[in-house]
């Protein structure tokens, strides 16, 4: 018998975002997960300082490995660390706060590789008791930034906490992957 096909998914966003729930909610095995309390004011008490990683079976034949990176610059080296080799990249956004375009460009840049297209969806967060409108709003933002990078990725509401919502974006990730594979 042998080993199941291995696959990197990185999750990332800005602090808050979700990253630790989301592997914590798609994981089957126990996540290990690398929260601290945070040293400065960020509007909670715990954040991720290391590299959360959880695992996933996305069928008999392939395995998935669930990456989350902190969202905080001063943490690119971890970025660094696990940006070879990526299945796909999920960003993670709150929409209960305006975006950081800026951010998001500069995370792309990171981690898109322009020769592989690398799949990427974005994941609009916290969006239980955001108002329609406005999480279009949000998407046609972010859409600006993806189309200058020449991204086509695309943009969800997701509760985190909720294994349907998070199966949905995981099973949006494998068909776009699958249709990329098939396309070459």
């Amino acid at each position: 018998m042998s080993l199941p096909d291995y696959r990197k998914l990185v999750i990332i966003g800005d602090i808050g975002a979700g990253k630790t729930q989301l592997i914590q909610t798609l994981s089957e095995i126990s996540p290990v997960t690398t929260e601290a309390n945070s040293s400065i004011d960020i509007g909670k008490d715990l954040t991720t300082v290391g590299i959360d990683y959880g695992r996933i079976s996305l069928n008999e034949e392939t395995a998935l490995g669930l990456y989350g990176v902190p969202g905080q610059e001063r943490f690119s080296f971890l970025w660094d660390m696990v940006s070879e080799s990526v299945w796909g990249l999920m960003v993670l956004v709150k929409s209960t706060e305006p975006p950081r375009l800026d951010y998001l460009d500069r995370l792309l840049s990171h981690f898109i590789d322009a020769k592989e297209k690398t799949p990427c969806m974005v994941a609009l967060t916290h969006s239980e008791t955001v108002e329609h409108s406005e999480l279009k709003n949000l998407s046609a933002q972010i859409d600006l930034v993806l189309h200058e990078r020449d991204v086509s990725a695309p943009t969800l509401p997701i509760d985190c906490r909720s294994e349907q919502s998070a199966m949905l974006l995981l099973h949006t990730f494998n068909a776009m992957n699958i249709h990329r594979t098939s396309a070459t």
